[in-house]
């Protein structure tokens, strides 16, 4: 039905831009944890939680045609759960997802989550938005007794899973909110 096929429609165009986000540290580069991301430009800005990639020595993203790059660590924000990586790679390998704007989203609206959890690649849920200026209290960085309060969190019903830490959450038209 028409629903199903805007589903696989939106799917189809964004799951290229997510990635998958495998960080390792340490004196022997061991593994230490996973999450998604997405490309938001043609110079290879990604978008992903801090927490996915705190403390990495070596970032490396894997593409949805199973391509490996490593990535460099551009900017973080521990407070907010924020941080921007960049890879170098051929523009046309890149496939950016649109920002929308998070202020028009409405309780009840269908949302679309895209991103790897349990290390499953390219895996899509659905649901709503649950409510809106959620408040989420958010440590500072590793050692610090800071903390910080976010406002104005989107609070949805998709299911979010280990892994899916930093991929977009998705609105009917296919933008990230």
């Amino acid at each position: 039905d028409e629903v199903d096929q805007l589903l696989a429609n939106i799917y189809e165009r964004a799951n290229p831009a997510v990635v998958n986000i495998d960080v390792a540290g340490g004196s022997g580069l061991t593994e230490f944890g996973s999450g998604s991301g997405f490309v938001i430009d043609q110079d290879g800005h990604i978008v992903t939680n801090n927490h996915v990639v705190e403390g990495a020595d070596e970032i490396d993203v894997t593409f949805w045609d199973g391509s490996v790059v490593t990535a460099k660590l551009i900017g973080a924000d521990p407070y907010s759960d924020l941080a921007l990586i960049q890879v170098t790679l051929e523009s046309a390998k890149l496939f950016p997802l649109t920002l929308g704007d998070s202020d028009q989203v409405k309780v009840g609206q269908r949302v679309i989550a895209i991103g790897n959890p349990f290390g499953l690649v390219g895996t899509m849920t659905v649901g709503i938005v649950s409510g809106k200026g959620r408040t989420l209290p958010a440590d500072g960085p590793s050692g610090s007794s800071t903390s910080f309060s976010n406002p104005d969190i989107l609070q949805t019903d998709a299911a979010i899973n280990p892994g899916n830490s930093g991929g977009p959450l998705l609105n009917s038209v296919g933008e990230v909110i």
